[in-house]
């Protein structure tokens, strides 16, 4: 039986690139749709050790709409909406296997304590993890933990007015707990920064990773076919690349690869998005 963590979902792009350590404002709107595709031909064991499929590969395919609307000009309400399309292609080597439908929907309110200065930030960010999905009997993928959640983060965020044409960072550290049992109960931090390239291009580089830890070591349940662990560990980079259209509408796209695991997918993959304001 092969572990595979699923919650390998292609995401990183919805956060960083959106920067959402920063306010959207009072009254305003900021919607972000997105698409990001994932690959993986192998994965790390406990011991980090890296072991390709024998056969096949798995990917998934991830269309997210998420946004957030300014309440007031400290406090702002967030959701992200997601399509999952996991595939499982003959990695067994008795076939291929598809699930597909609506992911982990997230709600959230995020509140801004106090500015370092007019560029500077710091947010406090509350979220409910709502499943919108019935797993598939096996030996179908599953689309994740089936479970409700919460997810608590620490965010500092900022520009700069010297430098290198402005460069800004965005920094996020939380908690992630899943309200089954045996959990699995995350901590997860990214760290990006950025830069301008000009009036209308600019890039940024993402370091983001997730500790899970579970009373489980292995869950296997009768809607999975899999034995997938919630303990798990993984480090990913990605570069991403913006083009900025007028002063409400941007466009991203992005690569990004996992460097360094334990008991997960070992995988690579390409992101865009948009961010639209208003």
């Amino acid at each position: 039986m092969k572990k595979i963590t699923l919650l390998l979902v292609a995401t990183v792009a919805f956060v960083q690139i959106t920067r959402a350590g920063f306010p959207i404002g009072y009254g305003r709107w900021q919607l972000t749709p997105g698409y990001n595709f994932y690959l993986a031909r192998g994965t790390w064991d406990k011991s980090g050790n890296y072991n390709s499929y024998s056969n096949g590969t798995f990917n998934s395919h991830y269309i997210g709409f998420s946004g957030g609307y300014g309440l007031s000009r400290r406090l702002d309400f967030l959701f992200t909406l997601p399509i999952e399309v996991q595939l499982d292609n003959n990695t067994s080597g008795k076939g291929s296997y598809l699930a597909a439908g609506l992911g982990d929907a997230k709600l959230g309110l995020s509140y801004f304590f106090t500015d370092f200065d007019a560029l500077n930030h710091v947010s406090l960010t509350g979220s409910l993890i709502i499943p919108l999905y019935k797993n598939q009997p096996k030996p179908y993928p599953v689309l994740g933990y089936q479970s409700f959640g919460g997810e608590l983060k620490l965010g500092f965020s900022g520009s700069a007015t010297g430098g290198f044409r402005n460069p800004y960072y965005d920094m996020e550290f939380g908690v992630r707990q899943y309200f089954d049992s045996d959990g699995p109960t995350q901590l997860f931090a990214n760290i990006t920064g950025g830069v301008p390239l000009d009036d209308y291009w600019k890039i940024s580089g993402t370091l983001s990773g997730v500790n899970s830890l579970s009373t489980s070591t292995i869950t296997t349940t009768q809607t999975s076919g899999y034995n997938f662990t919630k303990n798990f560990d993984y480090v990913r980079s990605a570069f991403n690349i913006g083009r900025v259209i007028n002063d409400n509408v941007s466009i991203w796209g992005g690569l990004y690869a996992d460097i360094w695991g334990s008991n997960c997918a070992r995988g690579s993959g390409v992101s865009l998005s948009a961010v639209i304001k208003f």
